[in-house]
């Protein structure tokens, strides 16, 4: 029972990802689509948007996907499955017990977790720059499970309200380098 249980929240959380994905495909066919037609368009006043306490600066390579309020999704042009995220999450974090849940979430279901590096990255603030610990490991899929991204790597930085957590996700662990420099474009202001 606790084994379907995990596999449940692994799956749904494997769901909720692909969603981000799709819902980001689906943005940047749409707008595509529209900077391409050729009919002329009538002005429509767009509703009022909620400002996103998150924007990208910029990088090669990479383009913003979904973003909302609190959280914002960056996906790799080149290395397809390289992606991550960032989320404003209200209340403190316990970073050891965080890092060490998605691991026995994974262990229990007989995925191998091997720490990588451990690495220390900035956010951009409108006071300055704050930073805080990526842990990268490798993930390796058991013969006959589910199939997860075997790079993963996970940030926590608490704030004095609540914290930001970062993810970032690629096929391979040799991949993960290559969201160094999207992580490090991410600006964030929780004034907004």
């Amino acid at each position: 029972m606790k084994q379907k249980h995990k596999r449940h929240v692994l799956n749904r959380y494997t769901v909720s990802l692909l969603i981000i994905i799709i819902a980001g495909a689906c943005a940047a066919v749409v707008f595509k689509h529209n900077t391409t037609d050729a009919a002329p368009k009538s002005k429509v006043t767009p509703p009022a948007s909620i400002p996103s306490q998150f924007s990208f600066t910029g990088t090669p390579d990479w383009w913003q996907g979904a973003t909302n309020k609190t959280s914002m999704a960056l996906f790799h042009k080149v290395q397809d499955g390289c992606f991550t995220s960032v989320q404003h999450k209200a209340g403190t974090v316990d970073i050891a017990a965080a890092l060490h849940k998605r691991q026995d979430s994974l262990a229990g279901d007989g995925y191998t977790v091997t720490p990588g590096k451990t690495l220390t990255l900035t956010v951009q603030t409108p006071t300055g720059l704050l930073h805080y610990p990526l842990y990268q490991s490798s993930v390796t899929t058991p013969t006959g499970a589910s199939k997860v991204m075997g790079g993963q790597e996970f940030g926590y930085l608490q704030l004095s309200k609540g914290y930001l957590e970062v993810w970032g996700y690629c096929n391979t662990a040799a991949q993960l380098p290559a969201t160094l420099s999207a992580l490090q474009a991410i600006k964030f202001d929780a004034t907004k």
